[in-house]
């Protein structure tokens, strides 16, 4: 780099004023120096664009890969003979016996008419024995003396059973007057003297039970 040296003019033929100071000259001096160099600096200031870098290309190259050899073959077995199979002999199975079913019962086909039962024919009724026919003529009971006096009265119903000949055969009190010498008497007179119709089933005579009412009242005279 070339440098500007300026050097300040020599006055001749007038003597410097005795007051002026000397750094005045040396300010002088200084400043023109540093005009110089700042024009200098100015000069070179602005740095060159720098050349732009030129672009690469990569190219890659592939190189081709070697083929594989074949892998060698295997030596050829021996081939052995077949060995003979054996022979399957097919042995016959026995048959096996036939079995033989025991034979079934059939039932016997059944009746085509339906069994009808025989229902035995209903009794004939019984006809209860007949006490109060006019023929028969049966007395009525004793009034006992002593329940006269007494003014006892009432009705007795006696349960007879009258046989097949129309005879009482039993008599028994199925509900009391209230007096037990009017029940006797009743009693007394219907075993001793009565005579009945016997009961009739159809055409036959027979026993059964009849119920006898008897009523003992007293009588006002007038």
């Amino acid at each position: 780099m070339a440098a500007v040296i300026a050097t300040a003019p020599h006055y001749l033929g007038r003597p410097r004023p005795a007051g002026a100071p000397q750094w005045l000259a040396l300010a002088l001096i200084v400043g023109l120096h540093t005009v110089a160099l700042a024009a200098l600096f100015a000069a070179h200031a602005a740095p060159p664009k720098p050349a732009q870098p030129p672009r690469t290309m990569m190219v890659s190259f592939v190189t081709e890969q070697p083929k594989p050899t074949p892998p060698a073959p295997p030596p050829p077995k021996r081939s052995e003979p077949p060995k003979p199979k054996p022979k399957m002999i097919a042995t016959p199975k026995p048959s096996p016996s036939p079995i033989v079913a025991p034979p079934i019962d059939k039932p016997p086909p059944p009746d085509s008419a339906p069994k009808v039962e025989e229902v035995p024919p209903a009794p004939p009724q019984v006809v209860p024995p007949n006490f109060v026919a006019a023929y028969l003529n049966n007395p009525g009971p004793r009034y006992p003396h002593l329940s006269v006096q007494m003014r006892e009265q009432g009705t007795v119903l006696l349960l007879v059973l009258v046989d097949a000949n129309g005879r009482a055969q039993k008599v028994t009190v199925k509900t009391s007057s209230g007096h037990s010498r009017l029940d006797d008497a009743a009693v007394d007179v219907v075993r001793q003297r009565w005579r009945f119709v016997p009961a009739k089933q159809g055409d036959q005579n027979v026993a059964a039970w009849v119920e006898i009412p008897i009523t003992f009242e007293l009588k006002h005279r007038h």
